[in-house]
């Protein structure tokens, strides 16, 4: 198969090989990101010891480049420091750890009756973290709440 037939989505970091009959991806089949030209630099290397060439039409200075690479150490940084950090599940990226969230008011337990006490209670609490990559918000149950529950369905007897 020829070289120009395969292609790495530049969200998910995915080898992508795509049929000569049909022709290329839109979409990448791993991560569902757009293929197209959007925020996507080509670039082209054709000896190993060559520099990589950038697009014509995309030319970063000096500065942005280094403001991209200082944000992804810090971003590195943090989650070297997480003790947690689930995989965003819509570009696969590590996701940080943006702070805790009560549940509020609106809040309505609900009560199975093999269970008969709600799963969680009013005042349950959820880990917010936020994709450092795609920017996606996500909410993940708090470990307390979670060994809670866990230790309630324990108790069902089947």
């Amino acid at each position: 198969m020829p070289k120009n037939e395969d292609q790495i989505c530049p969200w998910c970091q995915t080898e992508i090989v795509w049929d000569p009959e049909i022709g290329p991806e839109e979409a990448c089949p791993h991560c569902f990101n757009d293929l197209g030209d959007y925020r996507s630099i080509n670039l082209t290397v054709t000896e190993p010891d060559q520099s990589i060439a950038f697009d014509e039409d995309e030319e970063y200075d000096d500065d942005e480049l280094e403001l991209m690479d200082e944000y992804e150490e810090a971003v590195q940084h943090v989650l070297d420091h997480q003790e947690e950090a689930p995989d965003c599940p819509s570009c696969r990226s590590f996701m940080l750890l943006a702070g805790t969230q009560n549940a509020d008011a609106s809040f309505v337990p609900h009560v199975h009756e093999t269970v008969n006490q709600p799963l969680l209670t009013a005042s349950f609490k959820a880990q917010v973290y936020v994709c450092p990559s795609c920017f996606l918000v996500e909410r993940h149950l708090s470990e307390s709440d979670r060994l809670a529950m866990v230790e309630l369905l324990k108790q069902v007897k089947p």
